[in-house]
């Protein structure tokens, strides 16, 4: 069954699928172009409330291509739920003519860093981590940062953290107990806080060509959801993922300034 989302989620999608076009026109000179997807769902979604069915981030990378023809020659497609897996390799099998793709049942941080070490560290790789869940592990960025990745990550601040203050998996999460000081000095700009911690590591870590203004998903009632940290070590990217961030949203919005809990 596809999964049941949000009408928020289009937002996403449509971040996604307006920035790989771009993304496989600037690394098309190179050998090769690789698209892994670290929390892959069953590869469709449908909106709660119209039931409609809409493709998922795995089919957008599957489809995208940039303006010459060019598209990812290979793609990885990580998901630990196996009935989602399940669902996402018959969806691979019907629309995969050209069998680039690859779906690996599991947990990213064991099957992410596996998949990425098999590449030239030079082959450009963009990574999708879009979970709910506090996921991945730190260790597991730190993994691939040696490779040419690129990182688009859902950082579920208002659903996972704040239900797990006091969690040693929130550790694990940054790397560090860092974020703890930060969250017991109460709610005043805890959220950016917590932001400009994980954006600093990732920068430590070589990623420092980032979108200033993590992009802010809304869901029902204006509930501020998660936001979308892009990170990458070319400064092209960055350009582009800025522009792709001020674009209205999927509903037609205009975009403004991130916003913080106050």
């Amino acid at each position: 069954m596809p999964r049941i989302v949000g009408d928020w989620t289009l937002d996403k999608l449509k971040i996604i699928e307006s920035y790989l076009p771009a993304y496989l026109s600037a690394t098309q000179t190179t050998v090769e172009q690789i698209y892994i997807d670290g929390f892959a769902g069953p590869g469709q979604n449908q909106l709660r409330g119209s039931g409609k069915i809409v493709d998922g981030s795995p089919m957008l990378a599957l489809d995208a291509h940039a303006p010459s023809g060019n598209r990812f020659d290979k793609l990885y497609f990580i998901e630990k739920d196996k009935a989602a897996s399940d669902e996402l390799q018959q969806l691979v099998k019907d629309r995969d003519m050209a069998h680039r793709s690859t779906v690996i049942p599991g947990d990213v941080n064991a099957e992410l860093p596996r998949t990425v070490h098999r590449f030239n560290q030079e082959s450009p790789i963009f990574v999708l981590l879009d979970t709910e869940g506090i996921d991945p592990e730190w260790r597991t960025i730190e993994e691939i940062a040696d490779w040419r990745t690129e990182l688009l990550i859902n950082f579920p601040l208002g659903m996972a953290i704040n239900r797990n203050p006091d969690s040693e998996k929130v550790d694990k999460y940054f790397g560090t107990d860092a974020w703890r000081p930060i969250w017991s000095a109460g709610p005043s700009l805890r959220a950016s806080r917590l932001l400009s911690l994980y954006r600093d590591r990732l920068a430590n870590l070589g990623y420092k060509y980032q979108v200033e203004d993590p992009r802010l998903v809304k869901g029902e009632g204006n509930r501020r959801l998660y936001y979308l940290i892009f990170a990458s070590k070319r400064p092209v990217a960055r350009r582009i993922m800025r522009w792709v961030f001020k674009q209205p949203d999927a509903a037609g919005q205009s975009r403004f300034d991130l916003e913080f809990d106050a």
